[in-house]
């Protein structure tokens, strides 16, 4: 005879012993999946943090015609993964999944906001000796619009492998906190080659798309920053001007400083003068004080010589 604690207790359900396991299964496929698409990066990340006064490498065009091949892999083996998951999983995804909200412009501004402020934390971490976070010497390439195309690429090739398949895959089966935590993590060691601090710098943006494609479900909005944002500079290589990537390199830190501020403005106003009307991300409604909500619904606060009089009576 079963007892009524063992029938209520979920910890020592079958069902739920099968669920953990497969999660576990579904976490360590996508991180064995994710070495195997991203091992040359990985090698040359590992390699270049344990080197950090190496000289850069030297790539001829054949090197970057192979590294493009890997890329439009990556990019093509991202996209089947994606379809697979979301089909087999589409019924139950309506149920652990929010539904989409927000603008485009509200995922840009948060992701950018997100960056701006890894960005910060991690400089100023490297300027007090706590982390190293140094700029890795670009390599020397024979074709400048290889390199170029191979830059702007790269949200492509990182984003719906690093943010959207994580999601898709394990939301509804681990907290989002953690699916954030694991994606986080996967991109930080891409980036070991700016160091201690590139991990930590990426770690903290990588968690945060997770975020930003959970809420806003936006990848596009990713992939294009990435590319166009945060790899900028790589115009430079193309760009006959001697003062390119100085320009090239301030419109990066003003999109993404401006966009920190652009978030962090109107919550700052919001935690410490709640009872002004605060706008956000350009939205037409806003907040009103109490006493303004209590003046509009009560019809007697709107004149008070007319307090506890009867309201007239239609004829």
């Amino acid at each position: 005879m079963t007892t009524g604690v063992d029938a209520g207790c979920p910890a020592h359900s079958p069902r739920r012993g099968v669920t953990v396991l497969g999660t576990a299964v579904m976490v360590v496929g996508l991180v064995i999946g994710w070495v195997v698409l991203y091992a040359v990066g990985l090698v040359g990340a590992l390699w270049r943090f344990r080197e950090p006064d190496a000289p850069a490498p030297t790539l001829s065009s054949s090197d970057q015609w192979a590294d493009l091949a890997v890329g439009a892999a990556q990019v093509a083996v991202g996209a089947i993964a994606i379809a697979a998951v979301y089909f087999a999983r589409r019924r139950r995804l309506s149920a652990v999944w929010l539904p989409r909200a927000g603008t485009a412009r509200e995922a840009a501004i948060t992701w950018c906001a997100a960056i701006g402020a890894a960005s910060a934390s991690v400089l100023l971490l490297s300027r007090t000796d706590i982390v190293r976070f140094s700029f890795s010497i670009p390599a020397s390439v024979e074709s400048d619009w290889l390199a170029v195309v191979s830059a702007l690429a790269v949200g492509l090739r990182e984003e719906p492998i690093l943010v959207a398949l994580p999601v898709l895959l394990l939301v509804g089966r681990l907290p989002v906190w953690a699916i954030m935590a694991l994606s986080g993590t996967m991109r930080g060691l891409l980036y070991l080659y700016f160091g201690g601090g590139g991990f930590l710098w990426a770690l903290c943006w990588g968690a945060a798309a997770v975020w930003v494609f959970y809420r806003y479900r936006r990848l596009w909005v990713l992939i294009a920053i990435h590319g166009l944002v945060m790899n900028i500079q790589v115009l430079d290589r193309v760009i006959p001007s001697e003062n390119a990537a100085t320009v090239l390199q301030w419109i990066n830190i003003l999109i993404l400083f401006t966009a920190l501020l652009w978030w962090v403005t109107p919550r700052a106003l919001d935690a410490f003068l709640p009872n002004t009307v605060a706008g956000r991300y350009g939205d037409s409604t806003g907040r009103t004080t109490p006493m303004v909500t209590e003046v509009v619904l009560n019809h007697e606060k709107l004149d008070p010589d007319e307090v506890g009089r009867e309201p007239p009576v239609k004829p």
